[in-house]
C-alpha cells in the first residue's frame, strides 16, 4: 500500500494535459497556435474526422485563411488554436479528401469545439459555425451522444456533465440512467437483464481488478463522478476489446487533460428522513473510521502466532498451546462487543480538481472525499414447504446503521514530443471503508425460540490503477498509427475482526448461546493484482476507392489474487459468569481463562491462491463501403489459463496433492465480430451486429471456501468443476440524432448461452449455495429511447427496455431446485427511464424517474418458490443555479420512498426502505 500511495502522489505532483498540442516549427510556420490565448483570444479546439469511417485523422494542416498560420492535427486527429473574437475561416486540406472551408464565428471567453468531418466522395463545402462556450468538451451530452453516433459499435454514453446535473455521486448511480440498465445494491450493474457476472468493466480500456470476493464484477461505487469524463457501456463485440462480457463492457473514462488552464470544486451536505436526528447503532471504532481507513484497531493483535491456535493434545504438545498461553492470547483481543445508540449524521462530499500546461508538459490532478451514514430496520422471513402451502421457518427484525466514506484522487502526466508522439502516465485511486453495525431477534424454528444476534462489520476496499501509454504517428510509414499501454491495478479488501454473539431465549430472559456464530471473530483478506500490456497498430489506407483502416494487435493480462480467513471463537470450558449479561461484560479479561478459552476455527478450505493469464492477438477492419455504409469486422483469439490452489493456511507442504484443492480452466477461444453500419442521413444510423463472446468462472466461484451470512440462511460454497460458457450476440439498432442532446433509438437483441453458470441450491444436509454450469439459457429483448429539446428551454427523455430470458438447469439439479426452466437471475423483464428538464440562463430544474420490474433475487428450493425482488420506482428532482462561475445544487433523491419489497410465493420474505435525501451543493470553476 506504501508503494501505491507513493506512486499515487509522484502522479499527482508530475501530472500533465496530454492533449497539449505542441508543434515544431516546421509544423506550425505561423507559430504560437497551441500557446495559451491573450488578451481577448479564444481558444478553438476540435478533431478532425473521416466522416464516413469516423476514424480520427493524424497530421493533417488546419489553416487559418489569410493569416498563414497553419496547425496540424496529432495522434487522436486533435488541433488546437487561439484566435481573437469576430469571424474566421479555417481550411482543411488532406491528400485524398475534398478540401473543407469552415467559417467560424468566434464568441464568448471560454473554450469552444469545432469539429471538422471530411468526406473523400462529396463537394468542397462552406460551413458556419457559431462559437459556444462550453465546461466540459467530452463530458457532456452533446459531445457523448456525438461520439456514439459515430462509434463503430453499439454503445451508450453518459458524460460528467450530465452526471452531475442528475446529482449522481457515483458510477453506479449515474448508469441506472442508460439505456438497459439496472443496478443491484447500489453498485452492481445489470445491463440487458443479465447478471453483474455478464459484465466487465475496464479504465482506460485496462481490465481491472475486482474488491469483491463472491461477484465476478467491480462495484461501481468505487468511482465518484467528481473524477470521471464518462462512462459508456458498449452492447455489441469487437475484437479490439476484451471478448469476456455478453451484457455490456462497462468503459470507465477518468478526467481527461483539460486544453487549457482548470480549476474547479464544489462541496454538498446531505440530509436523510431515516438517518440524520434518528437513533442508530454504534461501537467503538478507530480513530481514522471518518475517512474510510481503519487505524489498527481492528487488525489481529500484535504476535499473534501464525499457526492454528488451539490447545495441545498429550500427545501432540508441538501441535497447540498450552492453556496459559490461549488466556493471553485471549486477552490480546479489544472487548468490544456490544452496540450503543447514537445519533445519525448528515453526509458530506467535497472536491477540487486543477489543470494546466506548460509548453510540452502540464498538470492535471483531482481530489474526492465523501461520507454518508445510513439507518434502517428490515424485516426477513425464511419459509419451508409444508405439502402445499408455505411455513415460517425464522422470522427476524433487523436494525442496521451504515457509515461510509470514500477518498479517491486522479494523477496524470503526459509528454508531447511533437503533434506525432504522445507519452503519458495515468493514475487512479479510490478507497472506502465501511461500518455495518447490525442487530436482529426473532423467531428460529431449529432451537425453537427466539434469538438475539448482534454483528460488527468492517469492509475496507481500495483500487490503485497506474498506466503508462504511448501514442504514436508515422506518416511516411503508410500513415500508421501504434498506440501502446502497460497497466498495473491493484484491488484489496479487508475485512478485519467480524464480531458476532447469539443469544437465545430461555423463560423470560436471553443467554449467551454455546452456537458456532456465537464469541465469534473473523479476519478476511483479499488482495487482487492485474498487469495488462497490449499494443494496437492501425494504418489507414484506400480499398476500392474508400477508406480503410487496418487494425491489429495483441497483448497479456495477468491475475493474481490471495485470500485468507481466520475464524476464532470464545468457547466455555466451565460453567461461571452470568450468560444474560451483555457480551462486553462476559468476555472480560478477568473471564477469560478460567471460563473462556479463545480456539481457532478456521477451516481448510479458507485460504486459496489464484493466478489466470490471458493472451490474445486479433485483426479487424474498418472500412467504408462507399459514403453511406461502414463494415466493421475480425477475429481475436484468446488463450486462457485459470488455476485456483484451496489449502489449509498452516499446511506449508503444498506439493503434497493430499493438502491442496486444485481447480484449473484452460481454454483458447476463437471470437469472431461483424458490426455494419449504414447511415441513411448524415444523422441517422442503421447497425447490425453479430458476435461470439464468452463468460468465465470467477475465483471465488471455484473456491470451496464457505460463509455464512446469517443465522438459519444458506451458506455459500464455490464449486472447482466449473466450466467457460459461451455466448453467440446479435444486435440491431436504428437511431436518429436529430440535433444536440437530441437522439431517437430502436434495438433489439438476442443471445444464446452454451454451458452458463448458474447459482443452485446443493442438497446436502444444511442446504448450500453454489454453482453450476446450466445446459443453456437464451436472453432476447428489445430498447427505446428518445430525448428530444423543445426550443431553448424544455429538454423531455426517456428509455424503455423489455427482456425475457430463460434458463435451461441440468437434469441433476431437479434433486433441489423447484423449478428447472426460470429467467435468469436478476433479470428485470422491463426497465423504464425517465427525464424532464426546464432550463434557461439561470441554471435547470430536472426530475428523473426510474423503473425496474421484479427479478430473482434468490433461486427456489425444495418445492419453495423462487424468492423475487419486486418492481420498484425512483423520483428524483434536481435544481441547479449558475452564477458567474459559481454553480448551486440543490438535489431531492428518492422522493417516493418506495419499499425494497422481497416476495417468496406470495408471502413476503424481506422489506425495508432507505428514506428520502435532501442534498445541497455549491461549486465553482475559475477558468
Amino acid at each position: 500500500m506504501r508503494m501505491a500511495v507513493v506512486a499515487l502522489l509522484v502522479g499527482l505532483a508530475l501530472a500533465v494535459p496530454a492533449y497539449a498540442l505542441p508543434t515544431s516549427p516546421q509544423q506550425n510556420p505561423g507559430g504560437g497556435a497551441s500557446a495559451p490565448p491573450a488578451g481577448g483570444a479564444v481558444r478553438v479546439v476540435g478533431t478532425v474526422i473521416d466522416q464516413q469511417a469516423a476514424i480520427p485523422l493524424p497530421g493533417v494542416p488546419v489553416e487559418v485563411v489569410g493569416t498563414g498560420h497553419v496547425v496540424y492535427t496529432d495522434v487522436d486527429g486533435r488541433y488546437v488554436l487561439s484566435l481573437p473574437r469576430g469571424t474566421h475561416q479555417l481550411k482543411v486540406l488532406l491528400d485524398g479528401y475534398q478540401e473543407k472551408t469552415i467559417t467560424v464565428e468566434v464568441a464568448g471567453s471560454r473554450t469552444m469545439t469545432v469539429n471538422v468531418p471530411m468526406a473523400m466522395h462529396a463537394y468542397a463545402e462552406t460551413i458556419t459555425v457559431i462559437g459556444q462556450s462550453v465546461d466540459a468538451i467530452t463530458s457532456s451530452a452533446a459531445a457523448q451522444l456525438t461520439e456514439r453516433m459515430n462509434a463503430n459499435v453499439i454503445t451508450d454514453n453518459m458524460g460528467a456533465s450530465e452526471m452531475r446535473q442528475n446529482a449522481d455521486s457515483d458510477a453506479a448511480g449515474a448508469m441506472a440512467r442508460v439505456t438497459g440498465i439496472s443496478v443491484v445494491d447500489n453498485s452492481y450493474v445489470y445491463v440487458r437483464g443479465l447478471g453483474e457476472r455478464y459484465s466487465n468493466t475496464t479504465l482506460n480500456g485496462a481490465t481491472l481488478p475486482t474488491t469483491e470476493p463472491d461477484k465476478k464484477v467491480v462495484p461501481l461505487d468505487l468511482f465518484p463522478t467528481g473524477l470521471l469524463d464518462s462512462v459508456q457501456v458498449v452492447k455489441s463485440y469487437q475484437p479490439d476489446r476484451s471478448a469476456e462480457f455478453a451484457g455490456g463492457l462497462v468503459q470507465i473514462q477518468p478526467l481527461k487533460f483539460p486544453t487549457g488552464r482548470s480549476f474547479s470544486g464544489g462541496y454538498s451536505y446531505s440530509s436523510n428522513s431515516l438517518t440524520r436526528g434518528k437513533s442508530g447503532l454504534d461501537y467503538a471504532g478507530g480513530g481514522r473510521d471518518g475517512w474510510g481507513y481503519d487505524d489498527g484497531t481492528r487488525s489481529l493483535p500484535a504476535g499473534f502466532p501464525n499457526r492454528r491456535v488451539i490447545r495441545g493434545g498429550i500427545y501432540t504438545p508441538d501441535v497447540g498451546f498450552l492453556h496459559s498461553e490461549l488466556e493471553t492470547m485471549g486477552e490480546l483481543f479489544p472487548n468490544v462487543w456490544d452496540l450503543s445508540p447514537a445519533d445519525g449524521k448528515g453526509g458530506q462530499s467535497w472536491n477540487l480538481t486543477f489543470g494546466d500546461r506548460w509548453g510540452k508538459l502540464g498538470v492535471l490532478a483531482g481530489y474526492n472525499q465523501n461520507y454518508k451514514e445510513q439507518i434502517h430496520d428490515e424485516t426477513q422471513t425464511f419459509y419451508r414447504a409444508s405439502g402445499n402451502q408455505l411455513e415460517t421457518f425464522s422470522d427476524y427484525d433487523f436494525q442496521y446503521t451504515t457509515r461510509k466514506a470514500n477518498v479517491g484522487a486522479v494523477g496524470n502526466v503526459a509528454y508531447q514530443f511533437t503533434g506525432n508522439h504522445r507519452v503519458a502516465f495515468e493514475n487512479f485511486y479510490s478507497h472506502s471503508g465501511k461500518d455495518e453495525a447490525r442487530y436482529f431477534e426473532g423467531f428460529n424454528s431449529d432451537i425453537n425460540t427466539d434469538i438475539r444476534n448482534q454483528r460488527l462489520f468492517w469492509i475496507e476496499e481500495g483500487l490503485l490503477s497506474n498506466q503508462l501509454s504511448g501514442n504514436h504517428f508515422f506518416p511516411g510509414l503508410g500513415n500508421s498509427i501504434i498506440d501502446w499501454r502497460f497497466t498495473y491495478s491493484k484491488a484489496d479488501r479487508d475485512e478485519p475482526d467480524v464480531r458476532e454473539v447469539l443469544y437465545e431465549r430461555n423463560g423470560s430472559v436471553f443467554v449467551l448461546a454455546d452456537e458456532s456464530q456465537s464469541g465469534f471473530r473473523m479476519f478476511n483478506a483479499l488482495d487482487d493484482r492485474t498487469y495488462d500490456g497490449g499494443v494496437n497498430g492501425a494504418i489507414l489506407s484506400k480499398m476500392a476507392g474508400q477508406p480503410v483502416q487496418y487494425k491489429f494487435g495483441g497483448g497479456y493480462t495477468e491475475r493474481a489474487r490471495d485470500f485468507s480467513s481466520r475464524r476464532f471463537r470464545f468457547q466455555p470450558i466451565r460453567r461461571g459468569p452470568d450468560l444474560t449479561q451483555a457480551a462486553g461484560q462476559i468476555f472480560t479479561a478477568a473471564n477469560i481463562g478460567p471460563y473462556w478459552e479463545i480456539k481457532e476455527e478456521t477451516r481448510t478450505t479458507d485460504t486459496y491462491d489464484a493466478r489466470l493469464t490471458t493472451g490474445f492477438g486479433y485483426g479487424m477492419i474498418d472500412w467504408a463501403l462507399g459514403t453511406r455504409s461502414r463494415l466493421v469486422g475480425g477475429l481475436r483469439v484468446e488463450a486462457f489459463n485459470q488455476t485456483v490452489n484451496t489449502f489449509d493456511l498452516f499446511d506449508v507442504d503444498l506439493d503434497d496433492e493430499r493438502n491442496t484443492i486444485t481447480a484449473e480452466n484452460k481454454n483458447t477461444d476463437v471470437f469472431p465480430a461483424v458490426n455494419y453500419i449504414y447511415a441513411i442521413t448524415g444523422r441517422q444510423n442503421v447497425r447490425f451486429g453479430f458476435s461470439q463472446t464468452t463468460n468465465r468462472p470467477e475465483f471465488r466461484e471455484l473456491a470451496p471456501f464457505e460463509f455464512t451470512d446469517i443465522v438459519g440462511g444458506r451458506a455459500v460454497v464455490g464449486n472447482p468443476d466449473l466450466k467457460r460458457a459461451l455466448i453467440q450476440n446479435v444486435d440491431f439498432r436504428w437511431e436518429l440524432f436529430p440535433g444536440a442532446e437530441q437522439v431517437l433509438s430502436a434495438s433489439v437483441f438476442f443471445k444464446n448461452f452454451q454451458d452458463p453458470i448458474e447459482k443452485i441450491i446443493e442438497p446436502t444436509a444444511q442446504l448450500r449455495t453454489s454453482f453450476t454450469n446450466a445446459e443453456g439459457a437464451r436472453n432476447f429483448g428489445f430498447e427505446v429511447e428518445a430525448r428530444k429539446l423543445f426550443g431553448r428551454y424544455f429538454l423531455v427523455g426517456g428509455n424503455y427496455t423489455f427482456v425475457d430470458s430463460k434458463v435451461t438447469l441440468t437434469p441433476q439439479a431437479a434433486q433441489v431446485q423447484t423449478s428447472l426452466e426460470r429467467p435468469l437471475a436478476g433479470q428485470s423483464k422491463n426497465v423504464f427511464n425517465g427525464l424532464f428538464e426546464v432550463r434557461g440562463d439561470w441554471g435547470a430544474v430536472r426530475l428523473l424517474y426510474n423503473y425496474f420490474d421484479k427479478r430473482i433475487s434468490d433461486v427456489g428450493s425444495l418445492g419453495l418458490p423462487d424468492i423475487y425482488e419486486d418492481g420498484r420506482s425512483t423520483v428524483d428532482l434536481v435544481f441547479v443555479a449558475k452564477w458567474k462561475q459559481l454553480n448551486f445544487k440543490v438535489a431531492a433523491e428518492n422522493l417516493g420512498d418506495e419499499a425494497y419489497l422481497f416476495t417468496q410465493g406470495e408471502k413476503v420474505q424481506r422489506e425495508f426502505t432507505f428514506g428520502r435525501t435532501i442534498q445541497f451543493g455549491v461549486g465553482f470553476d475559475v477558468f
